[in-house]
């Protein structure tokens, strides 16, 4: 996998060699960034469950202000800080369960990258999802990545679903706050 666009563009991005991570498909990741292209530059970025940090890296590599990765695993961390060796110092890494790092945040993102495992029930999905409107900034957005069989997620009226997209069997989700 590479970084698609920005200053760090063609930038391998190593992954994870384990069943319970999935790095999102570069169709999938270049829709994202197609149509978050004009909010990226100087935004505070938040990746949940970050894997790899494919989705941060490239917000990072477009011009993003600042990006926090959420990762629990030593692995992924350990992968994260490979993959951002050649960046400056505009990241930080939170070794530490997302449910943990919402409840104790106190930050405010323009974007929340939100990918967690297929396997989480959707009623987890959608209680997490509450909890990161009060991360988000007014007209911030979260990109929600789910399997492409999971369930309707319930929003909050401050939280509106403006675009969904099918890649393969990831289903994307751009929510924006209100």
């Amino acid at each position: 996998m590479r970084i698609i666009s920005g200053s760090h563009k063609g930038q391998n991005i190593m992954t994870i060699n384990d069943s319970k991570t999935r790095p999102m498909m570069g169709v999938a990741r270049e829709g994202i960034f197609s149509s978050l292209q004009f909010n990226i530059e100087g935004s505070m970025i938040l990746d949940l469950y970050a894997g790899s940090g494919s989705m941060g890296i490239e917000a990072l590599s477009r011009g993003a202000r600042y990006t926090t990765f959420v990762e629990l695993s030593d692995k992924c961390v350990m992968i994260i800080k490979k993959n951002l060796k050649n960046f400056d110092s505009n990241f930080n890494i939170q070794k530490i369960s997302v449910d943990k790092y919402i409840s104790n945040a106190f930050d405010k993102f323009n974007i929340i990258f939100y990918d967690p495992p297929f396997n989480f029930e959707d009623s987890k999905v959608s209680k997490e999802l509450l909890e990161l409107e009060n991360l988000l900034e007014i007209n911030g957005t979260i990109v929600c990545h789910r399997h492409i069989k999971s369930e309707t997620i319930i929003l909050s009226k401050k939280l509106e679903l403006y675009k969904e997209k099918l890649y393969g069997q990831s289903r994307i989700l751009l929510i924006k706050k209100l």
